[in-house]
């Protein structure tokens, strides 16, 4: 199989999971190629802090949805047999995955627009709301 179609199909799968559990968390709106829209609970932990035992770093906080979704990813997309070629000529085997979810939000607001016409495509523009009240319109070629 061609190398782009194994990472097409690779991130297919791993959206398509991802999808699953955020379903039983709050409600996916919009399915990306790079990621997922979705409805939380605001009852839903946004940040989990741990504290620590070090004097140079008393705690960390962590993003709970993005933790779930890399567990994920680490659990049932990591390639177990990743092979490095040593100077001596052999082979080791490790375990690689460098494919990870950031969370970015949460936002007050997403507006979809939509077409007057039937069958006819709009460009795809996403609207932001960092607890502002002015509304930002941004296509989405500039984001990420």
């Amino acid at each position: 199989m061609e190398m782009a179609g194994i990472v097409c199909h690779t991130g297919a799968n791993i959206i398509t999971e991802a999808r699953k559990l955020v379903e039983q968390i709050g409600r996916p709106l919009e399915l990306d190629t790079d990621g997922i829209w979705c409805l939380i609970p605001a009852s839903f932990p946004e940040n989990v802090s741990f504290s620590l035992n070090n004097p140079k770093r008393k705690s960390v906080t962590v993003s709970y949805p993005g933790a779930m979704l890399n567990a994920l990813v680490r659990d049932n997309f990591t390639n177990d047999q990743y092979h490095h070629l040593e100077s001596d000529g052999s082979y080791t085997v490790t375990s690689e995955n460098s494919i990870f979810f950031e969370v970015d939000g949460p936002y007050l607001a997403m507006i979809l627009p939509a077409s007057k016409e039937e069958g006819k495509k709009l460009k795809k523009r996403n609207s932001y709301n960092e607890r502002c009240p002015e509304l930002t319109i941004l296509t989405a070629s500039a984001l990420k």
